[in-house]
């Protein structure tokens, strides 16, 4: 039990101090003006530093200094993700600087991460309270609620009789832009390695046998629709069961679980998604199951790397999770070395499973490749985030053009590519280049982009920044959520239907929103920074616990938020992997140590 503080008079006044600046400052800092608070005025300054002081004198008066150096280095880059996001936010750019507005900058950095470091260490005391270890009763016996609750059939059959009725209000599903694309390119068998092949296939095959056995409308694709997103409603309720169960095996806390278990069932972010045709879907509810073995690896190497059913079990996950999506094999290779120095005495075996994985992955790639005879796309989607700097580039700096002494954006673009420029998506930076050109003068393309970026330095961070806010910054507007609707194609329509209009209705309000009821906060459990903040957080805490098996999981997540950062745009559907993982492995972080009770050591 920590010891009462015993401030002196100057430490006292010391946090006084601080509570009032940050009453003071950190509103705007956070972008909050009086024009727009939610509450303003005298009142709510006192109020906040009231909070403050208390929050301060309990983060100061807590004497684990390890602890408190994470809690504040991690508070400082959520500090920076703040203020960096807030002025992409409210001006699109970063707000020009004097000497005098410099510090001011560095000032209010350093608040904001002493107040998010404070918080910091409260949150991660509590957990470690919850993670004291605790004596364990010699054969004591698991309740009943407790095995039915972690029970994998009991959990999948609630997970569909939640989902299904949200379904129904939105049969036959949603079927969106890149869905249509993929099932053409089936069709037409004119494919290409643009969409993973598996899904595509996957996709197809479920349209086609809808549309041949639809005899309401002739050629009518409502039945394929409804059966593809079905197989994905099953397959993903048998993921999330898998995972709840694991749960309980992993002595999680019942009520840990249970909250995992309604959220999943019952909060409709998810039950939105599981309806869905996009590949994304699958590939999070992969990329969980991905995770869970990983833990598994670090809890019980021994199991996992002398049992060959465990192996093929572990490779076989990691393809398909890798052939699901193409961030999940860039996310597996920015995860590699992590893992090797992690190994320690189980290096060479563990790096012998994941690069076993890396080349089971491009084996089966390449055997759908040659099946399907499947054509490599321009590389201009690897580009995307370049493209993007150097329209924004020419848009502030119309003279860079200068650069462009071998005529690059005239053979890409045939002018000034800062006509398509978009802060929040490079999709119309990168759909206006020539395929072609791109392939032919990439050496050159990249060339510019470099001189470009080392005299531009402004533009290229600003483009980045502006682009990513939602994946960084908590709260920031994002170009989509979920697309409820369904894109009709001439020959093959589809007929969709709300058998429950207003569960619909309620959904629909939802998902403009991200938020019911007017509940305070509801809305960070739809956001993706959040969970990205969360992961960092538990990360850190992971740190100062030395847990390896959580710091490996999140590291693999991280990796593929990075793989996000270099995409066209931010969308919720490419993070889906946290929205699934973070629950579930705070659920199992949150499990108390296990000692074994006196009786039970002696021999």
């Amino acid at each position: 039990m920590l010891q009462k503080p015993n401030y002196t008079d100057r430490a006292f006044w010391a946090v006084i101090i601080l509570a009032i600046l940050s009453a003071w400052r950190l509103p705007a800092a956070c972008g909050l003006t009086y024009a727009n608070q939610l509450f303003s005025g005298n009142t709510f300054s006192i109020i906040l530093a009231v909070a403050m002081f208390y929050l301060y004198r309990k983060a100061f008066s807590y004497k684990n200094i390890r602890l408190k150096r994470i809690a504040y280095i991690i508070g400082l880059f959520f500090s920076a993700c703040t203020l960096i996001g807030t002025q992409m936010e409210l001006a699109g750019a970063f707000i020009p600087l004097s000497w005098g507005g410099l510090w001011n900058q560095l000032f209010l950095l350093l608040l904001l991460g002493m107040a998010y470091g404070s918080a910091l260490v409260l949150i991660y005391r509590g957990a470690l309270m919850l993670n004291k270890p605790v004596e364990t009763a010699k054969k004591k016996q698991e309740s009943f609620f407790s095995r039915l609750s972690g029970n994998w059939l009991v959990l999948f059959l609630f997970f569909l009789s939640c989902w299904v009725p949200v379904w129904l209000a939105f049969w036959p599903g949603t079927f969106r832009h890149d869905s249509v694309t993929q099932f053409f390119t089936y069709l037409d068998n004119v494919h290409n390695t643009h969409h993973p092949l598996l899904h595509t296939l996957l996709l197809g095959a479920c349209m086609m046998f809808g549309i041949n056995i639809d005899h309401r409308i002739e050629g009518g694709a409502t039945t394929g629709v409804a059966i593809c997103c079905g197989i994905h409603m099953v397959l993903l309720a048998m993921m999330l069961a898998y995972a709840c169960g694991w749960l309980r095996r992993k002595k999680a806390p019942i009520p840990a679980r249970v909250l995992v278990t309604l959220l999943f069932a019952l909060f409709p972010f998810y039950s939105l998604w599981t309806f869905c045709a996009q590949k994304d879907i699958l590939f999070g509810g992969l990329v969980l199951l991905f995770l869970l073995e990983v833990a598994d690896l670090w809890t019980e190497p021994e199991k996992v790397l002398h049992s060959p059913l465990r192996i093929l079990k572990f490779i076989i996950i990691a393809t398909l999770m890798m052939l699901m999506r193409h961030n999940g094999i860039y996310a597996l290779c920015l995860f590699l070395p992590f893992a090797v120095v992690f190994a320690k005495l189980k290096r060479l075996r563990v790096v012998t499973l994941l690069t076993g994985c890396v080349a089971a992955y491009f084996l089966a790639n390449g055997i759908l490749i040659g099946i399907t005879e499947a054509t490599i796309p321009s590389k201009r989607e690897m580009l995307s985030i370049p493209l993007q700097q150097i329209a924004r580039t020419l848009i502030e700096n119309p003279a860079a053009t200068m650069e462009d002494t071998e005529g690059v954006l005239d053979a890409l673009y045939g002018f000034n590519p800062g006509h398509f420029y978009a802060p929040k998506t490079a999709d119309p930076v990168k759909w206006a280049a020539d395929d072609d050109e791109i392939d032919d003068r990439l050496s050159q393309l990249l060339s510019l982009w470099v001189r470009l970026g080392l005299k531009h330095p402004k533009a290229f961070l600003e483009a980045f920044f502006a682009q990513n806010s939602p994946y960084y910054l908590p709260g920031a507007d994002m170009l989509a959520h979920l697309d409820l609707n369904v894109v009709q194609m001439d020959l093959f329509p589809v007929m969709p239907t709300s058998y429950i209009p207003a569960l619909r209705s309620f959904y629909e309000a939802y998902n403009q929103s991200l938020t019911f009821l007017n509940l305070t906060g509801v809305r960070l459990l739809s956001d993706t920074a959040f969970f990205v903040w969360l992961c960092i957080a538990a990360l850190g805490y992971a740190i100062y616990q030395r847990q390896k098996q959580w710091i490996t999981c999140l590291v693999f997540l991280l990796a593929i938020w990075v793989t996000c950062l270099l995409g066209p745009v931010a969308l919720i559907r490419y993070m889906l992997g946290f929205f699934y993982c973070i629950p579930v492995i705070l659920a199992a972080m949150s499990a108390p140590a296990c000692r074994r009770s006196p009786v039970e050591r002696i021999p």
